[in-house]
């Protein structure tokens, strides 16, 4: 609905990035917005990692690291 004009949201910046780098949102007070949440990842205990879930542990953590989650 924010993209359409029709008012506000409060939304995870990494949702809607993608929106404000295209300049169809805009930040609004800027300095009240900074919630911070905890994440995290779980998975079961086994000898070796699966690939795929590695990548997403990995990405996940290069995200929280550059402020993009």
């Amino acid at each position: 609905m924010a993209v359409a004009g029709f008012g506000l949201c409060q939304m995870p910046q990494s949702l809607v990035q993608a929106y404000i780098d295209r300049r169809e949102l805009a930040v609004v007070l800027p300095d009240q917005y900074q919630v911070q949440s905890p994440l995290n990842a779980v998975w079961p205990t086994t000898r070796t990692m699966l690939p795929r879930v590695r990548l997403v542990v990995d990405e996940l953590v290069r995200r929280a690291d550059a402020g993009t989650l």
